[in-house]
């Protein structure tokens, strides 16, 4: 979250025209009252968004349509910082590390907006009518038993997601047989092509370490290079961006236990597969899947790759990213044939 707030920066954000999401909220100055309504509805609010996945309320901006309005600031002297700590300190339980930023509006002593950062909460917090709410749909809604369920579980249960990187390679293939030729011309040894990776990390968000570990990774065939694609597929799935291929990756490691071959034709031996922990916070890379070779930023406006993962005893977890959002990375590699 940000770290430094100030009257420019919420006025950029009115600027962009960001607009509300699972982890933005806009409130005017009249959100903030003495009131018992009012001061459940802040409760509301706040638990809401440590329930979901976190994220910041301001309150002295305006809302039409979940885009920012206009500046409406709080009379810092009527709903002072220490106020709208007091009310949120009501949640229970207390929520940790949540932080309010007061951002002085023009040259007023008593003009203020509040920058309320919520961090994602690992266990259920109740509002003080006695409920558990969530964000859902830019407002906050009960939650079901079986939401509770799994917020409890955060604590007790790995939570494992999926981060993508597309790697570019430009591969130089040098032949073997014509280094011996003095003196080398680059022209004639060296050799260029291209090759499109989908790189994939197993990221753990939870609070506890994932022993075993399985994600299912749905990618649009159109964009996968022959040697991934089933063998049944047909020229009609190929040209369809709708149909999808199923990749299963685990947290597994071979170890290498020997080698064999000679000379250049050296080549490792491995052992059994075995599980390796995935603790929390820690990026785990699993085996990569390869796109077509001429894929281009074109093909990436719509393209979505949809995943599950399943982690020890925790519910599975569902997500999807589209192309366009993905970091793209360009490297090179040189093969000796």
């Amino acid at each position: 979250m940000v770290d430094i707030w100030d009257e420019a920066r919420v006025q950029q954000y009115i600027d962009d025209g960001v607009e509300e999401s699972l982890n933005l909220d806009y409130k005017a100055a009249g959100a903030l009252a003495k009131t018992d309504g009012k001061r459940k509805e802040v409760t509301k609010d706040v638990s809401a968004m440590a329930n979901s996945d976190g994220g910041i309320i301001i309150y002295g901006v305006t809302e039409n349509g979940h885009l920012p309005g206009n500046i409406d600031p709080v009379n810092r002297q009527e709903f002072s910082k220490e106020w709208l700590e007091h009310v949120i300190s009501n949640i229970r339980p207390r929520i940790d590390n949540l932080k309010i930023h007061p951002v002085t509006i023009g040259s007023s002593d008593f003009d203020v907006v509040y920058i309320v950062e919520i961090p994602q909460s690992h266990t259920a917090h109740q509002a003080t009518d006695n409920r558990y709410y969530k964000r859902h749909n830019f407002e906050s809604v009960p939650v079901q038993h079986y939401e509770i369920l799994d917020i409890l579980n955060r604590q007790q249960h790995p939570r494992i997601e999926l981060r993508f990187t597309i790697a570019v390679k430009t591969i130089k293939i040098i032949r073997q047989h014509e280094l011996s030729n003095f003196p080398l011309n680059p022209q004639r040894v060296t050799r260029k092509s291209k090759e499109c990776e989908l790189r994939i990390a197993l990221v753990n968000t939870g609070k506890v370490f994932a022993r075993f570990v399985e994600a299912i990774i749905k990618v649009p065939n159109h964009i996968l290079h022959e040697s991934k694609l089933p063998r049944s597929s047909n020229r009609s799935d190929r040209l369809d961006p709708g149909s999808l291929v199923s990749f299963k990756r685990r947290n597994t490691r071979r170890d290498v236990v020997g080698v064999s071959g000679s000379g250049i034709h050296v080549y490792p031996n491995y052992g059994p597969a075995r599980h390796v922990p995935v603790f929390p916070d820690q990026n785990m890379a699993v085996d990569d899947i390869r796109l077509i070779d001429d894929f281009s930023p074109a093909m990436m406006k719509d393209c979505v790759i949809a995943w599950t993962t399943y982690a020890d005893n925790a519910l599975p977890r569902f997500g999807e990213v589209t192309m366009k959002d993905v970091q793209v990375v360009k490297e090179t590699d040189t093969r000796f044939k």
